[in-house]
């Protein structure tokens, strides 16, 4: 299925006409009323002040254009991938080091509301070694329904097809075996791919985050269960992502759910209006992040790439729809325990912080790592120790050391 002669590079030119547009959004925002004026209160969503603040910057201070050139300096492309039952999808993909050598073929698989941008600060880490560290040859996809790739026409895309997508996309650029990593949907596809490609294709996982929610149980799961029995009393820090877990799940779900049900509803919102999209995708930046300084021009770049996308913001939410209505063989089969060998890193203010043998049902985890700082977008925010663990993985000594075929040394 090589056919990387049909890639073609691909350079982000948002038009003058689409720019203008936008800002003429900008200029007509109507502001909802607001009880509390602390911008350091989001009990209630983003503060009134901060989104006023950033809605003028968007249109009179942010310059996108600039922000557009520095993403281009990064090498990507678009070549045609066909997903069965669907057609031919053009896929946007960063390909930052192309031909590497010795280097290990990289699949890293964003989520929502992430996009390609996420990974652009752990490319440098990744790309680089010291002493006998071994260097990746990094492939990130946007996702069908994200960023600069087109956007599913029909009901059904699913996680299972956007792994499927992902699989054919790294045997169309001639990697026949390949490493994966995801956060978020990426997590989820990165374990389907795990579970459907090894150990043909896929030969070893990476995760920063996981899907479990509850500890072991007894009859699905008694080994785990044995094993969270045994270990003794969680400790503070477990207490502590046990309880924010909790809370996102009965103060933090909403997005979720109304993504899962009613996609369109959101979507009208978050497609018309600029400042209903800034404050849909604002709200979790601040709220899954571990205190990240975040600047306005980050925020703007982040949130003008859904806006400024191929499909639209709505084509991303759908995602949470088809994969909920997904067939029950697919989720039995995708979603079971992976014999790949996977790693996981942790990080305290992530959306789910269960202790870490919670997500061992998941697969053959052979790196368990937790950190002390981190939030849910680990290659932003943490970029040097989410790279630093998946230096740890696959180099020299490490518990994957050699299980991509034919790379020198690896």
């Amino acid at each position: 299925m090589a056919d990387s002669a049909a890639a073609k590079p691909f350079t982000i030119n948002v038009s003058s006409e689409r720019i203008d547009f936008l800002k003429r959004k900008l200029e007509l925002a109507t502001f909802p009323d607001s009880i509390l004026e602390n911008e350091n209160d989001w009990s209630y969503g983003p503060p009134l002040p901060i989104m006023r603040r950033l809605v003028e910057y968007w249109r009179n201070g942010f310059d996108w254009k600039a922000a557009e050139a520095r993403l281009n300096l990064i090498p990507q492309y678009t070549i045609p991938v066909d997903v069965d039952g669907f057609g031919t999808f053009n896929v946007h993909y960063l390909h930052p080091n192309k031909g590497a050598k010795n280097a290990i073929p990289l699949l890293m698989v964003h989520g929502w509301p992430g996009s390609f941008f996420e990974f652009t600060k752990i490319l440098g880490p990744l790309t680089t070694a010291d002493g006998d560290e071994p260097t990746f040859e990094i492939i990130v996809p946007s996702l069908i329904g994200y960023g600069f790739s087109d956007g599913a026409k029909e009901p059904g895309f699913s996680c299972f097809k956007q792994a499927e997508m992902c699989h054919k996309l790294m045997l169309k650029l001639g990697f026949s075996e390949y490493v994966v990593q995801g956060g978020d949907w990426g997590m989820i596809i990165t374990h389907i791919l795990a579970n459907t490609y090894y150990p043909e294709h896929v030969r070893a996982a990476h995760i920063n985050n996981s899907d479990k929610v509850e500890p072991p149980s007894f009859f699905a799961n008694p080994i785990y269960w044995l094993q969270n029995q045994l270990r003794g009393p969680y400790t503070a820090a477990e207490k502590a992502g046990i309880a924010r877990t909790q809370k996102f799940m009965s103060e933090g779900y909403g997005y979720n759910l109304m993504h899962k049900h009613r996609p369109q509803t959101i979507g009208y919102s978050i497609t018309d209006s600029p400042v209903g999209l800034l404050g849909w995708v604002l709200d979790k930046l601040q709220d899954w992040t571990d205190n990240y300084p975040w600047t306005d021009d980050e925020i703007l770049t982040w949130v003008s790439i859904y806006w400024f996308s191929t499909p639209s913001p709505t084509a991303s939410l759908r995602l949470y729809y088809e994969s909920r209505r997904a067939p029950q063989e697919q989720r039995k089969k995708g979603f079971a325990w992976a014999k790949c060998p996977m790693g996981i890193s942790h990080f305290p203010m992530d959306i789910n912080v269960s202790p870490v043998v919670w997500a061992r049902p998941m697969g053959n985890f052979v790196l368990e790592r937790v950190h002390k700082s981190g939030g849910h977008f680990a290659a932003w925010e943490k970029p040097d120790v989410l790279a630093g663990d998946l230096k740890d993985m696959f180099k020299k000594g490490g518990p994957v050391y050699g299980v991509v075929r034919g790379r020198d040394g690896y």
